[in-house]
């Protein structure tokens, strides 16, 4: 059975691992845009001038059986069942039997009036270094941050320990860490006062421009740098495509994660609508699940539906500092948390675990874990600001 992976994030290449190494039927394509895979959750450490490792996706798929094509997938064709990836200008068309999509997400500026012109992402190395360039250049930078989830905390912070000297605002419109219990809510703003970062809480931006962000109630906040860590939003690929999707774009699956509308086409990670949040951790294990599945299909056995359960959220507060939030299965914060240098320790073995995943993935298939308490239930939704971890 020939199966396509698109993406090699978190999910997409848990996934085709995972496939790979459990059944000697699935004849796995691994296509990605660049041939390194990217720690997306370090992607802050990186714009703030920290050297990250780099891991090589054809070392790492070495001895695996997996064919790896870099390349920019440009179009789906679920009637003829391929997919078009332009190589070096040139376009190729890549057949399959079952399609996994693991795309991702982006950060979308398109919400917000200039943000696509005078705002700079965290979208990925490229991004991330061009924002490192502007902070070396400009140590003492007006830097206004738009967006308070975990993203805009863990940069905020990041960039306040980095470069002191720089003024540093945070903007959202509801309160930092919106997801937080009451006493994680209070850290995450000590936190903020510590590093001198200004905070504005319920204030909404409504344009940036080449040196300020304005808000909705008629403030303008003078800016250097703008940085979005807002909304995220997904590839119009599905959608162009003719797959039912939500709103965003998002692919809707059923329970077992394929398409609802294609049922030989899988969604994993950021592109699915889930019913779980967008994160690190739930992208792998819905990689691994979709793994399992298709493993399932190609032996002739019954699919099984997504468990999921929540255990911790986690925010890096700089490299000496984090929060780590306790939740329930269901993502429900508990008055519980683990902070300073416990929590820094907690929080850097998290980040450590994914990538040994997959290391280890590639040597013993089927290792990956994660619990499982609680089905999870596909919903219609947007997007929200994608999670660190």
């Amino acid at each position: 059975m020939k199966i396509v992976v698109i993406g090699a994030g978190y999910a997409g290449l848990l996934a085709a691992l995972r496939l790979a190494g459990k059944s000697r039927q699935a004849d796995v394509t691994l296509i990605n845009a660049a041939d390194t895979f990217v720690e997306r959750i370090r992607l802050h450490q990186l714009a703030a001038g920290q050297t990250l490792r780099t891991h090589s996706i054809p070392a790492l798929l070495r001895g695996t059986r997996i064919t790896f094509v870099q390349g920019r997938v440009t179009a789906l064709d679920p009637s003829r069942g391929s997919v078009t990836v332009e190589k070096d200008g040139n376009p190729s068309d890549y057949a399959y039997d079952t399609l996994i999509d693991a795309l991702g997400s982006f950060a979308d500026t398109s919400t917000l009036p200039g943000a696509s012109e005078h705002a700079l992402v965290l979208n990925g190395v490229a991004t991330s270094q061009h924002l490192r360039d502007k902070l070396a250049a400009n140590p003492s930078a007006r830097i206004a941050i738009v967006g308070g989830g975990l993203t805009g905390i863990e940069f905020s912070t990041e960039i306040a320990d980095a470069y002191p000297r720089a003024n540093t605002t945070l903007l959202t419109g509801e309160k930092v860490g919106p997801n937080l219990s009451e006493k994680g809510h209070r850290y995450a703003l000590d936190a903020l006062e510590r590093r001198n970062i200004t905070l504005y809480e319920d204030t909404t931006a409504a344009q940036v421009t080449a040196d300020a962000v304005l808000t909705a109630d008629g403030r303008r906040i003078p800016a250097d740098l703008t940085v979005w860590t807002g909304s995220f939003g997904v590839p119009s690929l599905a959608r162009d495509a003719g797959l039912a999707v939500n709103r965003c774009g998002q692919i809707i699956v059923d329970p077992y994660l394929r398409s609802v509308s294609h049922p030989d086409i899988f969604a994993i990670g950021d592109a699915a609508a889930s019913g779980v949040r967008m994160a690190c951790a739930t992208a792998m294990p819905l990689g691994a699940h979709a793994a399992d599945n298709v493993t399932a299909l190609i032996k002739g056995e019954s699919l099984q539906p997504m468990r999921f359960s929540f255990i911790v959220r986690c925010i890096s507060l700089g490299r000496h500092d984090a929060l780590v939030q306790r939740v329930d299965a269901d993502d429900t914060p508990r008055e519980q948390i683990y902070t300073g240098r416990v929590g820094a320790l907690l929080k850097e073995s998290i980040c450590r675990f994914t990538v040994w995943s997959l290391y280890i993935e590639r040597r013993i298939p089927g290792s990956f874990r994660w619990t499982q308490a609680a089905a999870v239930t596909p919903v219609i939704r947007s997007p929200q600001p994608a999670q660190i971890v």
